[in-house]
């Protein structure tokens, strides 16, 4: 299978991955059987996607999909970009399920980032909402 250069991109240079300094949402996907997750942090503003970053210990899959996502939503309002997350989970739903499990580390990172936003919006205090995954990226073979 032959790479685009727009994956190719995102592979070399991840759009914003890091960490942002002072989020409105912070939220975790994770795997408990690889131990993977992606943390994802929202910017303040409850009703636009105008900041965000993401980090992983995951693959390089999840890298690229964790960029690919968030330069989507990068700049939407929130309700565009929960258009945008469904969008992108039935594109994966036929794929291998190492890679749905990558994609649903990124989506499930982001559903958890809008909950705890909403918390903190609240009044909560909640530092982080975490969320684990249904697939995993751990195969028969790592096992």
């Amino acid at each position: 299978m032959e790479l685009s250069e727009e994956i190719i991109e995102h592979m070399m240079q991840p759009k914003n991955y890091g960490k942002l300094e002072t989020p409105g949402g912070v939220g975790l996907g994770y795997d408990d059987r690889s131990g993977e997750y992606v943390i994802l942090y929202l910017g303040q503003d409850p009703k636009t996607v105008g900041e965000i970053a993401f980090a992983t210990n995951g693959c390089q899959d999840t890298v690229v999909l964790g960029s690919v996502f968030t330069e989507m939503v990068k700049g939407a309002s929130v309700d565009e970009a929960i258009r945008i997350m469904h969008s992108m989970e039935e594109q994966v739903a036929g794929a291998p399920e190492k890679q749905r499990a990558c994609s649903e580390l990124v989506l499930t990172a982001f559903k958890a980032a809008l909950q705890n936003l909403a918390h903190r919006a609240a009044g909560g205090e909640e530092e982080l909402h975490k969320l684990p995954i249904t697939s995993s990226c751990a195969t028969e073979e790592e096992e």
